[in-house]
């Protein structure tokens, strides 16, 4: 804009001054010319008054500047100071001299034969009848221009230069206050009241842009608000694979901490899944890849995002922890695993004894301990399924109603000894009570029972002659708790963690020997989690086993 206005001076006022120039001397050369022919005329009024006076007088005009011609009334030249009359042609028809013979005076502008120079005429009718004409030479305006060039350059020059300060002062002059408008709060100059529909759009523009951005922060907080609420990673990026926005979560999984935005997303991951993924998404296929990353299972998502004319501007990356899904899948198909080997081992049997028995291979004297081996097979077989069927309940949280009220450990526990005291003194151990008052509430008293049961259970099973098992409630710290305690084979360190597990056992050989389905602990620990119950473990092989479950 600046360029544009000084532009507009200078040149303007180049054409102004150069017009005046053009003017000035053309004024100039009028006057010149007018003067001249002034002249003329004052010199023919002179020759024709010496001669008026005597006809001798044309003779001392000899040598004057100026070409004197004396013509008859036929046209015929009488004298001429200049040239030779006789090779003169007649001058009747000549502008002139037609006009001075008929109006007394006349007068006439020829170019010579060069266009530098032209000839002024001037005619005067004598009291005789003859013509007397004075003529004289005088330049054009092109052949004075070269006597002018000089002079004519100089104000050339120096209109240039004052129009380039002019211009120059005018356009500061013009934009030092539209330069000195703030755009962000812009006011009127009293000087520039034709700015006023500017500023007033400015204004309005402000107002647009200020609403446009409060939207756009308004959305963008919305959109961080909910992808950093997001339980999966999202990592947006522009076609070049640059990191436009990447949420908390994806942040967290791959441990990175520092601001992502505008760094390659390989940054994040250098695996071969991972950039095979990102490969992939900068070619425009949508690709998927499961990624392993320190004990954790990713699932990683990449879709092209193209625009209106199908051309890729960006990539979503999606990343789905998947840990807890995979080892939920491992462990159902160790379930399986497990759940076949154990059905198959009485089934075996089972059917064994039953094709004895079908083959007549079996005195009849034996009959009965085949038929108890079926039965105890059976029970077995019915102990494991009915274990299954609980398991596969409290995993999909069937269970008892929460009890309205509060549910007394004291009391459940000492139920429980009571209906495990015949178990433990047919093996042999003696069943301690140590209970002293601690409510829980919102548990149900029947799967309080079944936990203690089965805990208790575990104890006198894996006892030793003559040992023992101390059930223990009360509370500590503000927790209410209930444990058991044994004076069994105990339970190695490395197998601590692991015996939740289903099927899992320490010792196969002594399980096999005792029976029990590898369910019991397991069911115990879906029973204290959903009661809201803490279980923890403490145990010394051969020294005997303590667990407890806390309830805030």
């Amino acid at each position: 804009m600046t360029k544009r206005i000084f532009r507009g001076i200078f040149f303007a006022s180049m054409i102004v001054m150069l017009a005046c120039l053009v003017f000035v001397i053309g004024f100039q050369y009028q006057f010149y010319a007018d003067a001249q022919a002034e002249a003329l005329k004052s010199k023919a009024y002179l020759i024709e008054q010496g001669i008026e006076d005597s006809d001798s007088y044309i003779e001392s005009i000899k040598d004057s500047d100026e070409r004197v011609t004396l013509i008859d009334t036929d046209g015929t030249v009488i004298y001429d100071n200049r040239a030779d009359v006789s090779a003169m042609e007649n001058h009747l028809d000549r502008t002139e001299v037609s006009e001075a013979l008929k109006n007394g005076t006349g007068e006439s502008v020829r170019r010579s034969s060069t266009l530098s120079k032209q000839t002024c005429y001037y005619a005067v009718k004598l009291k005789n009848g003859r013509v007397l004409r004075v003529a004289d030479e005088r330049l054009t305006v092109l052949a004075m221009l070269p006597q002018l060039l000089q002079p004519i350059c100089a104000v050339i020059i120096g209109a240039l230069i004052i129009s380039l300060l002019f211009a120059t002062a005018v356009t500061r002059h013009i934009l030092k206050p539209i330069n000195a408008i703030d755009v962000e709060s812009p006011e009127i100059d009293s000087d520039y009241d034709e700015l006023s529909p500017l500023i007033n759009k400015i204004k309005l523009q402000n107002r647009r842009i200020e609403s446009q951005i409060e939207r756009l922060n308004q959305n963008r907080n919305e959109f961080n608000i909910i992808s950093d609420n997001m339980s999966e990673g999202l990592i947006l990026t522009d076609k070049s694979g640059n990191i436009i926005s990447c949420n908390k979560s994806a942040a967290s999984f791959f441990k990175a901490s520092d601001s992502l935005s505008g760094k390659n997303i390989l940054t994040l991951n250098r695996s071969e899944v991972f950039r095979t993924v990102i490969e992939k998404v900068s070619t425009g296929i949508h690709f998927e890849g499961q990624l392993d990353e320190d004990g954790r299972v990713f699932e990683v998502a990449g879709n092209p995002v193209f625009d209106d004319k199908s051309n890729l501007c960006g990539a979503v990356i999606l990343v789905v922890d998947i840990t807890e899904k995979e080892n939920r899948e491992k462990l159902r198909r160790e379930f399986t695993a497990n759940v076949s080997h154990e059905l198959k081992t009485p089934l075996t049997s089972i059917y064994g004894i039953a094709d004895m028995l079908r083959s007549g291979l079996v005195a009849e004297k034996d009959v009965k301990g085949f038929a108890e081996d079926i039965s105890k097979e059976a029970l077995r077989l019915i102990s494991l399924v009915n274990d299954i069927i609980r398991l596969s309940q409290l995993d999909e949280g069937i269970s008892e109603e929460k009890a309205e009220g509060n549910t007394d450990l004291k009391a459940v526990a000492d139920e429980v000894c009571s209906r495990i005291q015949p178990i433990a003194e047919k093996s042999g151990v003696g069943i301690i009570k140590k209970l002293e008052t601690a409510e829980i509430s919102g548990a149900s008293e029947s799967l309080i029972f079944e936990m203690i049961y089965n805990l208790c259970d575990n104890a006198v099973k894996y006892n030793k002659q003559d040992g023992s098992v101390t059930v223990s409630t009360g509370c500590a710290d503000g927790k209410a708790f209930i444990k058991i305690s044994d004076t069994g084979i105990g339970i190695p360190t490395e197998d601590t963690e692991r015996i939740f597990e289903r099927f899992y056992r320490v010792d196969k050989s002594r399980s096999k020997e005792i029976g029990g389905t590898g369910l019991g602990l397991s069911i115990v620990k879906h029973i204290a989690a959903s009661t809201g119950g803490a279980i923890s473990v403490k145990s010394k092989l051969g020294a005997g086993t303590e667990i407890t479950v806390e309830y805030e």
